[in-house]
This record gives C-alpha cells, structure tokens and sequence, in this order.
C-alpha cells in the first residue's frame, strides 16, 4: 500500500492510500478540514463508507430532505451511493477529521458497528484520525488499525448487547481474562465494550462468578504462574513480564500471597 499527501495547506490535509490488488477491507484516504462559515459539499455520491468526526464548531447534513444538525461530540456515517448535502454553520463552521473505506468486508463490518448514521464518538476515534494524519501513516496494517479504532469509538450499546445476556457477557469476559491474562487489561474497558460502567460490570461479574475481574485476572495469572514454574525453565522475571506483570517484585509478592511460596520456593517444592 502506498500513501501521499494529495493535499496540504492551514485549512485542509488529505492523505490518500491507493490499495494494490484486491482487498476485503481498506482505506480510501483519512482527512482534516477546518471549513469556512456557510461551506457546502454536495449534493454529492461516493462509491466507499465515509466516516466524519466534528473537532468543533458545528453544521448540518442533508439526507432525502432531512437534515440532521451535528456539532462538536458528533459523528456521521454517508453509505455508499447515498445523496448526501452538508453544510458548515454561518458563525461556528465545523472543523471535522474523516476516514474512508471500502472492500467487500465493508458493509458487514459496519452492520457489526452501528445501525445509526449520525452518533456521538468516543476521544480514542478522533485521536486516532489526528494521529494518522500527524505521522502521515503508508502501510495497510496501520491504516486498518486507525479504521478499526475510529469504528470502535461510535460502536453503539445495541450493537454490543443487543445478542447478549448477562450470562453470555460475563461468559465472554471469562474467556477474554484467560486468553489475554498477558496483557495490561483495563476493566474499565473492558466494561465499556459490552455497555456498562466498571461498578455495575463488576457487580454482575462477581455476582455471577464470586470474584472481582481483577481477582478472576489475578487467579488466571497465579495458576498460569505455577503451570510455567513447574514446566519450565523460565526464570521468576521472565514468568513475571510472560503473564502481563511490569514489576516483578508485584508478581512475587501477589504469587506468595497466593501460594504461602516465593516463585523459587514453589518451582523447588514441585520438582523435588
């Protein structure tokens, strides 16, 4: 994939990337406008998914003789083919950040992400767009991660939740926690991706399982510790960072709280 700035002043960058070969998804080009009062664009078509983030200011988009007022918080989605008109306002014209994509991946993944066409965003979307747009981004991984964090941040509540029970949510954490015990897991987002605050995620979670995520994490992480020190060669750090621990002193200090052992101790106990 290569990319080029197709266009660059105070008021406007666009960073375009032309796809090689054929791809079920893929980004068209990511953008900044800052517009001038009253700006106009459309009536107008476009054959991939565009995706606006208001910085600020604030504006109006036309749909089949419908306009929406937008401003600052918001995003909108135009289809494909679809006629759309929008328009700056007078005194606070919008300052917007976009990404456009297609493939044949496209729609399904949208369909995945929301069933609104205008919704407010989440702080992760815009900045990622900044992001882009400020490092000038060329490769296909990237562009894709920055599409893929722009959809999150509008992904709606009904689209997280609408198939899932509280069961099969707390069923989904579980193996979430077991499968990436590794990393530097975050409950609060984790409780945001299915739709609930942290407090309320917690309480279904320990209700249903009799442990806090953050303890069910911990025992993950403990039975994951014992399994390396009894079947391994690993040394007590190398475990530690293995199981997502940035101290090792932390780790050693939680495995002991655990097990009444140091990691030494136990690896010594277990193998004679």
């Amino acid at each position: 994939m290569l990319s080029k700035i197709l266009f660059s002043n105070a008021e406007k960058k666009i960073l375009t990337l032309s796809q090689g070969g054929s791809s079920p998804l893929y980004v068209c080009d990511i953008g900044w406008h800052k517009t001038p009062p009253s700006h106009t664009f459309g009536p107008a078509v476009r054959p991939y998914y565009l995706l606006h983030f208001i910085e600020s200011g604030k504006g109006e988009i036309e749909r089949e003789g419908k306009i929406t007022p937008l401003a600052k918080g918001d995003a909108f989605l135009i289809l494909p083919g679809e006629v759309t008109t929008y328009r700056a306002d007078k005194d606070e014209p919008w300052t917007y950040r976009w990404i456009s994509f297609a493939g044949d991946f496209a729609k399904e993944l949208v369909e995945e992400t929301t069933d609104l066409l205008s919704m407010k965003y989440r702080a992760s979307g815009l900045q990622a767009l900044r992001q882009a747009l400020d490092d000038e981004i060329c490769d296909k991984v990237n562009s894709l991660r920055v599409l893929l964090t722009a959809l999150s941040s509008i992904q709606s509540v009904e689209k997280r939740t609408e198939s899932l029970s509280e069961e099969s949510v707390v069923s989904t954490a579980l193996r979430y926690l077991e499968e990436n015990y590794f990393r530097d897991i975050d409950v609060a987002s984790l409780a945001d991706s299915f739709g609930y605050s942290r407090a309320y995620f917690t309480t279904l979670f320990s209700k249903r399982t009799g442990k806090s995520p953050y303890r069910y994490l911990t025992y993950v992480r403990m039975e994951k510790a014992k399994e390396f020190l009894r079947a391994t060669e690993h040394t007590v750090e190398e475990i530690a960072y293995s199981l997502g621990f940035s101290c090792v002193s932390r780790f050693s200090e939680l495995f002991k709280k655990y097990t009444r052992l140091t990691p030494l101790q136990y690896r010594k106990s277990e193998k004679g």
